[in-house]
């Protein structure tokens, strides 16, 4: 569902920055944090959730064992005519997500996680052998804040 083409005001935005802050947080919690009542706050935050606005609530897991430690974003230059076909070999890559089209200087981004800098740096390294990979640049994530 689109977002809703109505304005938000500040009250929906207060809502909204405390549940990107704590997407648990219970109704009677987030109207004393703006000043609703519970009633309220349930019937706004249903609304936006009709609207789109809100897409969903989550949970970032991170099994023991099984950490992605380690996170790059990395841009890709490509020269390519088949950037489907290209997208797909790098959806099969272990580790590799996100990986949208993108306008500017790169032509690919995409989110590569690991267990290790060594299985990092090998999903980086297969990458760039690819003959349809020019040029790659890599951003090493060094903290998460969401």
């Amino acid at each position: 569902m689109p977002p809703t083409d109505r304005q938000l005001d500040e009250l929906d935005l207060a809502l909204l920055a405390h549940l990107v802050a704590d997407a648990r947080a219970t109704m009677a919690d987030l109207g004393r944090s703006v000043g609703l009542s519970r009633t309220a706050v349930l019937a706004r935050v249903q609304r936006l959730e009709r609207a789109g606005v809100i897409r969903g609530y989550r949970a970032d897991v991170v099994l023991p064992g099984d950490a992605a430690a380690h996170r790059a974003r990395v841009g890709i230059v490509i020269r390519t005519a088949d950037v489907a076909g290209y997208v797909r070999r790098l959806g099969v890559l272990p580790g590799v997500t996100d990986i949208e089209t993108v306008t500017g200087e790169y032509d690919v981004m995409v989110l590569v996680t690991a267990p290790s800098a060594g299985e990092l740096d090998a999903v980086l390294d297969g990458i760039q052998g690819w003959r349809e990979t020019v040029r790659t640049t890599t951003w090493v994530v060094l903290t998460r804040y969401r």
